[in-house]
């Protein structure tokens, strides 16, 4: 089936085939997006305005506080900007809500995103990929996972140094992995490239939108 027959029955208002994930753009999500955008924005070039008139140019007399002050300021104003910035690409995404768009069948992997769009058969779907900070388990630890607590002494020495100097590399890709930006991707290999599906959860969680995009790969490259 092709990419601009799936999103025309994806976006009809009929009941949705059997075994199909439609992932619209929502809208909520991406208004407190632009309002964090916005707090940012604000707040970065406020700071910006107020601190210049100090620094400039009584910090440039001196070459160490010259340095320093033009890396202060670049900061301010980087955040004040990039926020400006990120505000109208998500201002842009919600005026065009309906061009932004997943849909997720058992054969393809079809993504509009504006005027761009991805289709991906999904046994060319591999190493899907979700990284960022994923819900919270709430379901009680099994005894092996309290096994994996540590002793007493471990955890004291976790608490004076770091959890780092207890951490077994496992966990320590776990953590850097759950500090990274949040992102989702997949690797075409059609052509052996990355393919990015979202950097946000402007679709939903981006984990459980992994979870499903490999459970649905999976079957399909065993049928085929």
């Amino acid at each position: 089936m092709e990419a601009s027959e799936i999103l025309t029955r994806a976006r009809a208002g009929e009941e949705k085939p059997d075994g199909w994930i439609i992932l619209p753009l929502q809208r909520g999500r991406v208004i407190l997006s632009i309002i964090g955008w916005l707090f940012g924005a604000a707040l970065g070039l406020i700071l910006f305005a107020a601190i210049f008139p100090i620094m400039v140019p009584e910090n440039y007399h001196s070459v160490f506080g010259a340095i320093a002050s033009t890396i202060f300021l670049g900061i301010l104003l980087f955040i004040g900007l990039g926020s400006i910035w990120c505000l109208i690409n998500d201002a842009r995404r919600l005026i065009r809500a309906q061009d932004y768009l997943i849909v997720i069948t058992p054969e393809d992997f079809v993504q509009q995103t504006g005027d761009k769009v991805v289709h991906v058969p999904l046994i060319n779907v591999r190493y899907v990929t979700a990284r960022g900070r994923a819900r919270p388990d709430r379901t009680p630890p099994t005894t092996s996972q309290l096994s994996q607590l540590g002793s007493a002494s471990e955890n004291m020495v976790g608490f004076l140094f770091g959890r780092g100097m207890t951490q077994s590399p496992e966990e320590r890709r776990k953590a850097m992995s759950s500090r990274a930006p949040t992102s989702l991707a997949f690797i075409d290999t059609r052509t052996n490239t990355e393919v990015v599906v979202t950097t946000d959860t402007a679709y939903g969680d981006p984990f459980l939108i992994a979870a499903l995009l490999k459970q649905y790969a999976a079957r399909a490259q065993q049928i085929a």
